[in-house]
């Protein structure tokens, strides 16, 4: 089969046996290229790995599935309550320690694959991943209709981060570096008019500028939803703790059967088609 394997730093396409052993076999539709794709491979940690966890395919059998990328255990407390990438026995990622989608076919175990409802075209569901970040980062932040709401950093998790709010009925205000990105996220609700006092700041960038960005725009015990990610670390002055305020991790997503953010994911995606027109630029064959 053809695949997309990092070797010295850098993608190649490549021709690997096809994969074996037990689990359900799919055959990948689509894959998404993701931010952290690129921090892996520059930084080393993807080599010899067939990368890609945003991903989507057909079982043997003619289901359309999404592949939620995370392998755990299945059976300590924090699988039990789906907090799978928690996992007592260190759950792996498809993509990152565990070869990923960007392969024609892959074998999952049965209990990763969310079905797409009807009204989502597979070629558009590699998106349930990135929604499903943003997703359970909301939840993680306890967020009401109440919270004044900054997003700083409009790339995918941003943007899909607007889309959750304006699903759950919330608005926002959006720090964004391109005026193409605020032509899309003002389809969802958000607005380019930056104000202070915000009760919360979705940070999905994840860098010391957007943090401090972040603690300046914050009203007093405000909160920070990182759904960025500190692939080089950041720093904090005194005004954080000064204004008391709270940083909220958030990664990956709710798994399981119950309160499954992929399953909110791909509803929201089926009941809105504009979203993918607005959030795919490229497709490549």
């Amino acid at each position: 089969m053809k695949a997309i394997q990092i070797s010295n730093k850098s993608p190649h396409l490549v021709n690997l046996p096809e994969p074996q052993g037990d689990g359900v076999k799919v055959t990948i539709r689509v894959a998404s290229i993701c931010s952290s794709d690129l921090h892996l491979m520059s930084n080393g940690w993807a080599e010899n790995r067939i990368l890609g966890h945003e991903f989507a395919g057909v079982t043997e059998d003619g289901t359309a599935v999404a592949i939620e990328p995370i392998v755990a255990c299945g059976a300590c407390d924090f699988c039990d309550d789906g907090n799978h990438n928690h996992c007592n026995e260190q759950a792996q990622l498809l993509g990152v320690g565990l070869d990923g989608g960007m392969a024609e076919s892959i074998i999952v175990p049965p209990n990763i694959l969310v079905p797409i409802p009807t009204g989502l075209a597979i070629e558009n569901a590699s998106l349930i991943e990135p929604l499903a970040v943003a997703l359970h980062g909301l939840n993680r932040a306890n967020i009401t209709s109440k919270d004044k709401i900054l997003v700083i950093g409009a790339g995918a998790i941003g943007l899909m981060a607007i889309v959750a709010l304006q699903a759950r009925g919330l608005s926002c205000d959006l720090v964004a570096r391109y005026e193409h990105q605020k032509i899309i996220a003002a389809q969802f609700q958000s607005s380019a008019g930056i104000t202070d006092g915000y009760s919360l700041v979705i940070d999905a960038v994840g860098n010391s500028d957007s943090v401090q960005q972040a603690v300046q725009r914050l009203r007093p015990m405000g909160r920070i939803l990182m759904l960025g990610s500190f692939w080089d670390g950041a720093n904090l002055d005194l005004q954080f703790s000064a204004k008391e305020l709270t940083i909220i991790g958030a990664v990956t997503y709710q798994c399981g059967s119950t309160n499954r953010d992929f399953a909110e994911a791909a509803a929201i995606l089926a009941n809105d088609a504009s979203i993918a027109d607005h959030m795919i630029t490229h497709r490549f064959p």
